[in-house]
């Protein structure tokens, strides 16, 4: 059975390896917030505009027009 760690993102008790846990040097993430880091990392690549437009997308989507 692997040990349990406290998610660096929300807090949430997981279960990792004790290598991945060092290999990470104890900044070990649930799925949700890494999820949500590998998204906003490749939201900050994108050109401006297309920042902008990727920003009005989801706006209007979450409006339920």
């Amino acid at each position: 059975m692997s040990p349990i760690f406290p998610c660096k993102g929300c807090g949430t008790f997981i279960e990792r390896s004790a290598q991945h846990y060092r290999r990470m040097s104890g900044q070990v993430l649930c799925s949700t917030c890494a999820d949500a880091r590998r998204e906003s990392e490749a939201r900050s690549r994108l050109h401006p505009l297309q920042r902008l437009l990727a920003s009005l997308r989801q706006r209007l989507s979450g409006s339920g027009r």
